[in-house]
């Protein structure tokens, strides 16, 4: 299997499942449906190429794992897509059944997935930090992919109240503090629990690959902690929802290059860090 290329193809596929929980952190009522259309459009659009991605490297990879996921992953696309139709509509209960579905078949897709990142052995503690780091992966590319799109709809209709806003903000900021102290955690834990395997791929990735896990932190963490603090008083103390989306575009920026660093770590030591 190319690790390079099921890294990237995952990182979508976290992208489209993440996108989804985030939009479901929104209060449907109160944001026309157009934003729902161009944001479930995105996504549609990063499943899409996650499935074509899947089916090239189907060839690779080995065992009935790959067929359980690209089966998962094209069941998320669809019932995704599904929604995607229905908001053009006014069926109210198929879409809401198709988006909660959509993202119980994405979030069991992503546990799936994960373990065809593992190394050779798999510890207990392994089985519950892989899967658990590419959630809440996904759910930080999703958490700032959907501020900044939410962001870019105040600039088109105006004068709408900030909750919907607020409440993704809170999300995203949320998503990143789990994702750090998880980082830090499972770094502890599969060093001083996990198998032998692991606790070799992790002094390999200290010794040989440093400079990328601190460039990963910084990137992906640090700063876009620092932009959160001052999206938050943007938005609170000057109202400014023009301002808070060229800083949530920063944001995204810093998550998807920390996540583009994660894969290549991933690829390089089979570790979700």
């Amino acid at each position: 299997m190319n690790p390079y290329g099921a890294a990237f193809v995952m990182f979508l596929y976290q992208l489209s499942v993440g996108g989804l929980v985030g939009l479901s952190v929104t209060p449907f009522n109160d944001l026309e449906r157009g934003f729902y259309k161009s944001t479930a459009g995105v996504l549609v659009l990063a499943a899409v190429l996650a499935v074509w991605g899947y089916l090239d490297l189907l060839p690779e990879r080995q065992g009935w794992g790959k067929i359980t996921e690209i089966c998962l992953l094209a069941g998320f696309t669809l019932f995704l897509t599904l929604y995607f139709i229905t908001l053009w509509g006014e069926r109210a209960f198929l879409r809401a059944r198709f988006f909660s579905t959509a993202i119980l078949i994405g979030l069991f897709g992503l546990a799936v997935a994960s373990f065809g990142f593992t190394p050779t052995e798999l510890g207990p503690v392994e089985a519950v930090v892989l899967p658990l780091s590419f959630i809440v992966s996904s759910l930080l590319l999703g958490a700032v992919t959907v501020g900044m799109l939410i962001g870019h709809w105040y600039l088109i209709e105006t004068g709408q109240s900030l909750e919907p806003f607020f409440r993704v903000f809170r999300f995203f900021v949320a998503m990143l503090v789990i994702q750090t102290v998880l980082q830090l955690v499972a770094a502890a834990l599969l060093y001083l629990l996990g198998t032998g395997a692991t606790a070799a791929a992790l002094e390999r990735l200290f010794s040989d690959h440093l400079v990328l896990l601190a460039s990963r932190f910084l990137v992906a963490q640090l700063g876009p902690l620092l932009l959160s603090y001052m999206i938050w008083k943007t938005l609170s103390d000057f109202k400014n929802t023009m301002a808070a989306t060229g800083l949530f575009y920063i944001a995204l920026l810093g998550v998807f290059v920390g996540e583009l660093l994660s894969s290549q770590i991933l690829a390089l030591t089979l570790l979700p860090l």
